[in-house]
């Protein structure tokens, strides 16, 4: 979305005062206008993608699989953010237990990662010898399915907030709908075309 092409900076013959159009402008950007649910789906893919294991590449695939199932990428870039130093760690170790967990290892045959000892060199050593397949299987298992969740109840908590806010504000809800029909339409001209060519 292009920053001159949103509500807030197209009224010329009553202009909002600055404050309201930084407001809209945020509004617009985080899709408030579209439906709840693919609001919710943007967001959501963005805070998956935040807790997943891929650590360094969060940015991109959060941009990436936006673009490729056609949601707002703003939304998705903001919510990788929350995957951050604070709140990575904790899920990092619950995942790393849940993927233990789940592929049935025992804590004989690998046994728990020294936490405690994070970017000390210290830290590495435990990752040699024959655990390493099975503690970065148990890492990268765990640490996904985990992601998936916090995904999904991020899609459910967001579109109910974003329910009550379009409950609370019936135009926004009368815009998103007239924007759904519009999408609607053109998808429907758009296959009738590509069926006539």
């Amino acid at each position: 979305m292009k920053l001159f092409t949103t509500r807030a900076f197209r009224h010329r013959i009553h202009p909002f005062s600055w404050k309201r159009r930084w407001r809209i402008l945020v509004l617009d950007w985080l899709g408030r206008e579209e439906p709840a649910e693919r609001v919710a789906a943007a967001i959501a893919l963005g805070v998956g993608v935040g807790f997943s294991p891929f650590l360094g590449a969060h940015f991109v695939l959060a941009l990436g699989l936006a673009y490729l199932f056609r949601l707002n990428r703003l939304d998705a870039v903001l919510g990788q953010f929350v995957g951050n130093p604070w709140t990575i760690p904790p899920v990092y170790a619950i995942g790393f237990r849940l993927g233990r967990w789940l592929l049935r290892y025992d804590h004989h045959r690998v046994p728990r990662l020294p936490w405690e000892q994070l970017g000390h060199e210290d830290f590495w050593v435990a990752f040699r010898g024959v655990s390493l397949g099975p503690r970065l299987l148990s890492f990268l298992v765990g640490t996904t399915a985990l992601a998936v969740a916090i995904g999904f109840a991020t899609y459910f908590l967001t579109r109910a907030v974003l329910a009550l806010f379009h409950r609370r504000h019936p135009r926004v809800a009368e815009r998103a709908a007239r924007r759904r029909e519009a999408l609607v339409r053109r998808r429907h001209i758009g296959a009738t075309r590509a069926g006539g060519a």
